[in-house]
């Protein structure tokens, strides 16, 4: 199985945002309500599907797209999951939180392409780094 790009499913929003602040490409489900969409745009945009969802998983299996089961509920414990597969978790802010879309340096901000928020150091800096380096230490 390929280490990303990712889709996440509804339950997996949170992930998805952590996973982008480490510059991972995370896309939302965006309008599939129903596992046979995940698993179509899974397959179709060459993601790993992130879900929690035991019979999600096994869908995933006998429809050819690659599906990764969380085994966890707690956020960290998620990330952790992540970090025992290779992903490096260091805040690596490339992809809005929110649309996934690319970043571009504007000053001293990121802004979006897709949605136009904009991103700066601010006091949550630090926590989100501190947060993440904890998590890589736990593994």
């Amino acid at each position: 199985m390929q280490i990303g790009p990712f889709l996440a499913d509804l339950m997996l929003m949170k992930l998805g945002r952590w996973l982008r602040l480490a510059g991972e490409d995370v896309a939302n489900p965006e309008g599939c309500i129903e596992d046979a969409d995940l698993i179509v745009k899974a397959r179709k945009e060459g993601r790993v599907l992130l879900t929690r969802d035991k019979a999600l998983l096994a869908r995933c299996r006998k429809g050819g797209a690659d599906c990764l089961l969380i085994q966890s509920s707690d956020l960290d414990d998620q990330l952790a999951q992540m970090v025992d597969l290779g992903l490096d978790l260091r805040l690596d802010p490339k992809r809005c939180t929110l649309c996934n879309a690319p970043l571009y340096m504007g000053g001293d901000r990121w802004i979006c392409t897709g949605c136009g928020k904009a991103y700066w150091q601010g006091s949550h800096w630090d926590g989100i780094d501190a947060r993440m380096a904890r998590i890589r230490k736990r593994i």
